[in-house]
């Protein structure tokens, strides 16, 4: 069973035709190219076991676009935008990328990447216009015209002028990172057209009023839209139309050993590159969504934190298991981030999430699916005090990094045994 599995999930994506760039190409030189923090990057490389660091202030670089008007960004880097709590690893250029919009606060599709080595922020792609508060108090016509002029329909997509989401909302998590063909995907839940009139829409781009492409982009049932990213050309690609979901608060993951897009939305779904259709996991029942995933390669196993459940879902049976029904504590977003760390085998969960018999605030946890037990480490060092953040696990540099606004934290659960002789 697992063998088909794993043979079908190569099969599915291997020929994937919405991802541009092929897999095993040759890495492209990163860029910019940008000095490490010779001091910082002692202090990582000495970090004890079980200790949090706090970093020095974040530095920025890269045109901004419509954002550089406000100064904070050029101070902070992107920002924690709500419902976006999770960054994505690219392992050919050792960054991390974030992207998303938030509710009412951030509006805008720019994309961004963290160097932790020079911790700096690079906008690889800046902002363009979005319809913020000052569209509310146009007149019908202005409206159309701004459409006309920060929008294009191709390929039955309503996009920017440069291919981007026009008006990104929650991410959730569904954020994730082709390793294969370096590409991020963004699986964007209302299609980018959140709280947008569609009558405008339409009247702007010649399209019919009633052609499903603009329906059903809000919170409920209905279709999806995956846009990708590429960080070396700095541009957004194809979209791929036709995604299934049961609400907004799904996620996605990119399973390297399988070359398999998976996609959580109520159901679980694969790619089926070929037909561009996603097929349900017939094993796999519904579940509620709003919680976090992350992917163990060793075990082929994703871990969900739904609330106070525990769920593992197994790549090789296509089904869930209910590890924990009421664990000691919990996650969800956007309460909290999570991811694994491949070093201390254990899945890492940051959470503020308010749990009976738990202290209020920020809190580590750890989940160790061999044992199906949750822990406490009691780590030292500088704790976040803050909630609303991002993260994700660096494994060149073996720590978990979270970050909110111009502050970021590493912490180290173990580190990497050395090699012998060494």
């Amino acid at each position: 069973m697992r063998k088909f599995i794993c043979t079908l999930g190569i099969s599915l994506v291997s020929s994937l035709p919405v991802l541009a760039g092929e897999p095993g190409s040759a890495p492209t030189k990163v860029e910019p190219e940008l000095a490490p923090d010779k001091e910082l990057m002692a202090k990582i490389e000495a970090l004890p076991d079980n200790t949090w660091l706090k970093l020095p202030p974040v530095k920025t670089t890269g045109d901004m676009g419509v954002l550089n008007k406000d100064p904070d960004y050029k101070r902070t880097g992107p920002r924690v935008r709500d419902y976006c709590n999770k960054m994505v690893w690219a392992p050919d250029r050792k960054r991390a990328l974030y992207t998303g919009g938030g509710h009412n606060v951030h509006p805008f599709n720019d994309v961004w990447e963290y160097d932790l080595p020079s911790n700096t922020w690079v906008c690889l792609y800046g902002a363009d216009p979005a319809p913020a508060p000052g569209y509310a108090k146009m007149t019908p016509e202005e409206r159309v015209e701004w459409w006309k002029t920060n929008a294009v329909l191709k390929d039955g997509v309503v996009r920017s002028p440069r291919g981007a989401p026009v008006r990104p909302c929650h991410t959730w998590w569904s954020l994730a990172y082709d390793s294969d063909r370096r590409q991020m995907l963004f699986l964007e839940s209302h299609k980018g057209l959140v709280f947008q009139d569609k009558g405008t829409i339409a009247k702007a781009l010649g399209i019919d009023p009633k052609d499903p492409l603009l329906n059903t982009y809000g919170s409920g049932p209905g279709e999806a839209w995956l846009f990708t990213f590429d960080p070396a050309k700095r541009e957004w690609g194809e979209v791929l139309t036709k995604v299934p979901k049961s609400g907004e608060s799904c996620c996605l993951e990119y399973l390297p050993d399988s070359k398999t897009v998976w996609w959580f939305s109520g159901k679980v779904y694969r790619l089926d590159a070929a037909k561009k259709e996603w097929p349900a996991y017939p094993a796999a029942k519904p579940l509620p969504n709003g919680g976090e995933t992350a992917y163990d390669p060793e075990s082929r196993k994703v871990v969900a934190t739904i609330g106070q459940k525990t769920w593992v879902f197994s790549c090789d049976e296509g089904s869930w298991t209910l590890a924990q029904e009421n664990a000691d504590d919990g996650g969800i977003v956007p309460s909290s981030t999570f991811c694994y760390d491949s070093t201390a085998r254990k899945f890492v969960l940051y959470t503020h999430m308010k749990v009976a018999g738990q202290p209020e605030g920020a809190r580590l946890r750890f989940y160790d699916l061999k044992e199906n037990k949750w822990s406490d480490p009691k780590p030292e060092g500088a704790l976040p005090k803050i909630g609303n953040v991002a993260g994700y696990y660096d494994p060149e540099r073996n720590v978990t990094v979270i970050y909110n606004a111009a502050e970021t934290w590493v912490y180290r659960g173990k580190k990497a045994s050395k090699p012998e002789g060494k």
